[in-house]
């Protein structure tokens, strides 16, 4: 367990945004500048039924197709992105449902760096039924942000019936090659991590030693399930370790307190996409 009580809190760069209401502000906006945007000029969505796998479950995906030079958001958005939110809480015969997202990009925006996706995402979507063998109703409200000089939460309602074993889908199945390798075999050898105090807060080191990934890695470190915040971190490459460091804070005053088996971290690079849990001391 690696354990220290948090310093004064640091501040972090975020949107003051209102879900639910459909307007565009400016990075630089006063309030008063807000302009109404259609959200369907920005984004169109479907689910696209997908097939039955063999272990019983259902592939599906949510397809979303964006307004030329807008972007959405992958599951953590980075600095100055917002991070989409779904509830398929009104969904019939739906025990769970596991999302497997693709690759993203980490791009520039406004002087933040943002992960996301451009123009297009096809998010597949693994439905375990209550009752295997019988049809399902998949229901969904679902709250994206879109950027491009400006940003925008959206609320989409998306809906569909599954009720046959359905087809292979080549859009899906896309999506699935381009999910999360196992660190390993990307030649991930060893992964160990640090908490300490700093300047602005605590923070995480992790290194990894692995060969290179890509010309552009960037290494994006969580503690799931822990409810702490971890800011988007700084990635560097010292000999054949890829090193990321990043600042955690708790809830409230809590200390920071973490067990090393629940650190996680994910390497993107142009081409690939690695993931990993898990560390020992270092």
């Amino acid at each position: 367990m690696i354990t220290h009580s948090r310093f004064r809190p640091f501040l972090r760069h975020a949107l003051a945004l209102g879900l639910g209401v459909l307007t565009v502000w400016p990075f630089a906006a006063l309030p008063g500048q807000a302009q109404a945007v259609d959200p369907a000029q920005l984004v169109q969505a479907e689910l696209r039924p997908g097939w039955r796998t063999e272990r019983g479950t259902h592939m599906a995906a949510l397809h979303l197709r964006l307004a030329d030079g807008w972007k959405t958001y992958w599951r953590i958005p980075g600095e100055a992105g917002i991070a989409p939110q779904m509830d398929w809480s009104r969904s019939q015969n739906v025990q769970s449902v596991r999302p497997h997202w693709p690759r993203p990009i980490v791009f520039d925006q406004n002087g933040y760096r943002s992960i996301g996706y451009r123009d297009e995402l096809v998010l597949p979507l693994e439905f375990t039924p209550e009752r295997a063998g019988r049809p399902m109703a998949l229901m969904a409200q679902v709250t994206i942000g879109l950027c491009r000089d400006t940003c925008v939460p959206v609320d989409l309602s998306v809906s569909l019936p599954l009720r046959d074993a359905g087809a292979h889908d080549p859009m899906i199945a896309r999506s699935l090659s381009q999910t999360a390798e196992p660190g390993q075999s990307a030649g991930l050898s060893r992964a160990t991590c640090r908490i300490e105090p700093g300047a602005r807060g605590m923070e995480l080191t992790i290194r990894a030693t692995m060969p290179r990934l890509g010309q552009a890695e960037h290494m994006v470190m969580e503690i799931p399930g822990s409810g702490y915040w971890v800011s988007d971190g700084r990635t560097a490459r010292e000999g054949g370790d890829l090193v990321g460091r990043a600042r955690v804070r708790a809830p409230g005053q809590d200390t920071v307190s973490i067990q090393r088996g629940d650190v996680a971290f994910t390497v993107l690079s142009e081409d690939r996409m690695i993931t990993h849990q898990g560390c020992t001391g270092g």
